[in-house]
């Protein structure tokens, strides 16, 4: 795709400079790397005269010998010492071929050559090189000769953006990592040699590569094969999150969840609608059904993390946390950086579920305080969740327990479009709660129905139920340390010995209930409460009546 964009867009005369960002340090196909893919495809069918590569540490090489030559010709033999110099003292003359003959330039690392940053605090030879890179763009004699550049960014964010003002011609184009099909046939075409087995699918292995370059899984294979194991599950997961660490580690953090719904207690509405509008939809292939975004709002401690999990593991899609603390820098421009790097490797993850906790903290319109970062930062995440192009592709999730505290942007059909209630747990959702906890630490124990202990934590999160079993565990080891068993008295006494914690518990699920548009996604008690004709407003007390 990025090379018919490339093509079109040469083609038609729109542009002879391109930065192509992202992905370009990978395979095109099975065996040929972006710059040979490029003079295959794009520049030996057009008979250019001047093939060149510069970077600051190589200097400027040729293809070929007869290309440096015609290079000298050109320009009189003055740069013939000066092929491994600094952009100004090279740039003038790769400036005269351009400008005289069909020249591909090539510019490797182009954030090394043209960082980020403001213009004053680059140096006097970046600040060079930017305005030759720039007035190329424009340049029409460099047009008409047919000439193109070609910029070769890892990050997009990494690149001066005065590059991209709307006064050049620099096109950007995002080269992605390979889709699943891509990743399918590049399998299929590595493992032709027999030189490792496989304890999976070439299908399971493709899905289980989302987010990898083909270089990355051409290192699964070799790696396998160099330890003599079968490339299975767990091997893939394990070299899979080294890389994604290494690529991403420090602007997301990677979610491998361990439980399932079925893993927790209660909140079957809300699992169930999930089930139906996201899990399956998305497996059909079917994503109009899919939310832009989901957006889960209750008291703290009843389970929206635990939710965001259990579905991650349920669904088997990837799963990536925004985590601000990671994204915030000290340096100007870094903190944007960051976002963008952390939005690009998210999505390079989809399927993919982006989680934000405490949401409302963290994406803010934001004032001059902070010189624009946070309206710079939320400008881009609107910008991103309103794409409609990441409709089932890309699932944001994000909690709160203070919808009211959020920016209405955020909300708006489209973004954030489905508001989910996380509540405190009915009567059989503590009791179930209780059995879940109960098995998940394995705590040996004689009961056989919670219902009784259920209706003594009235109120009680599902955060503060588990600290209730945790209490019965430690009287239980207390008083047989050598065979603890949670017996009915011992979870009696450790029920009137926890006190409730969480505070403001009516306030948040007030502002939850009226925060949910869909009246499916209520609990039936609080089902009256939305009359959407009208517009009403509520409170708690009013379901307590009803």
């Amino acid at each position: 795709m990025w090379y018919e964009e490339f093509l079109n867009k040469y083609k038609s005369g729109i542009s002879h400079e391109f930065l192509l960002y992202f992905n370009v340090r990978d395979l095109v196909d099975n065996y040929r790397y972006i710059d040979r893919y490029l003079f295959d495809e794009f520049i030996k069918p057009r008979n250019f005269s001047i093939v060149s590569f510069y970077d600051v540490a190589r200097g400027l090489t040729f293809l070929e010998p007869a290309m440096e030559r015609e290079f000298n010709i050109i320009t009189s033999n003055q740069a013939e010492n000066l092929l491994q110099a600094m952009p100004s003292r090279i740039f003038p003359y790769i400036d005269m071929a351009l400008k005289n003959t069909k020249t591909a330039l090539f510019i490797n690392h182009a954030e090394k050559i043209i960082p980020s940053g403001d213009v004053g605090s680059l140096s006097l030879e970046e600040r060079s090189a930017l305005v030759w890179i720039s007035e190329w763009s424009v340049n029409p004699r460099i047009s008409s000769v047919g000439s193109a550049i070609i910029l070769l960014a890892d990050n997009l964010a990494d690149v001066s953006r005065e590059v991209l003002k709307s006064s050049y011609r620099v096109e950007p184009i995002l080269v992605e990592l390979p889709g699943e099909e891509e990743r399918k046939e590049y399998i299929q075409y590595l493992l032709k040699d027999n030189s490792v087995s496989m304890d999976i699918s070439v299908s399971e292995f493709a899905k289980l590569s989302s987010g990898l370059s083909k270089k990355a899984i051409k290192d699964i294979k070799l790696k396998a094969e160099a330890e003599g194991v079968p490339i299975s599950f767990e091997f893939i997961k394990e070299k899979k999150h080294s890389v994604l660490k290494k690529e991403y580690g420090d602007v997301l953090e990677f979610i491998y969840p361990e439980i399932g719904f079925e893993d927790i207690g209660g909140m079957e509405k809300v699992k169930n609608y999930l089930l139906r509008n996201v899990v399956q939809p998305i497996r059909r292939g079917d994503l109009r059904r899919v939310p832009m975004g989901i957006l889960l709002c209750g008291p703290s401690g009843t389970g929206k993390t635990l939710l965001v999990n259990a579905l991650a593991k349920t669904s088997g899609f990837n799963c990536v946390k925004i985590d601000m603390s990671r994204i915030l820098g000290q340096y100007v421009g870094e903190s944007e950086k960051n976002f963008k790097k952390c939005l690009l490797g998210a999505q390079s993850q989809q399927p993919v579920i982006v989680f934000v906790d405490e949401i409302d903290t963290a994406f803010k319109r934001g004032g001059n305080e902070d010189s624009g970062v946070s309206r710079n930062i939320f400008s881009e995440f609107l910008q991103f969740t309103g794409n409609t192009n990441n409709r089932g592709k890309i699932i944001f999730i994000a909690a709160t327990n203070r919808p009211d505290l959020l920016d209405p942007a955020l909300k708006r059909a489209g973004r954030f479009d489905k508001k989910i209630p996380v509540l405190l747990p009915e009567r059989d959702e503590r009791a179930e709660i209780f059995k879940v906890i109960m098995r998940k630490y394995r705590f040996n124990t004689d009961i056989t129905d919670f219902t009784p202990f259920a209706e003594r934590t009235e109120n009680y999160s599902g955060a503060e139920i588990e600290n209730v079993v945790r209490k019965a565990y430690e009287i239980a080891c207390d008083e047989n340390v050598e065979n603890p068993v949670i017996t009915g008295e011992i979870l009696l006494r450790a029920v009137d010995r926890m006190r409730l914690s969480t505070k403001d518990i009516e306030l948040m699920s007030m502002l939850a209930i009226e925060e949910c548009d869909d009246l499916d996604l209520l609990p039936k008690r609080y089902g009256k409460l939305l009359d959407r004709r009208k517009g009403r407003k509520t409170t708690l007390t009013a379901a307590g009546n009803n």
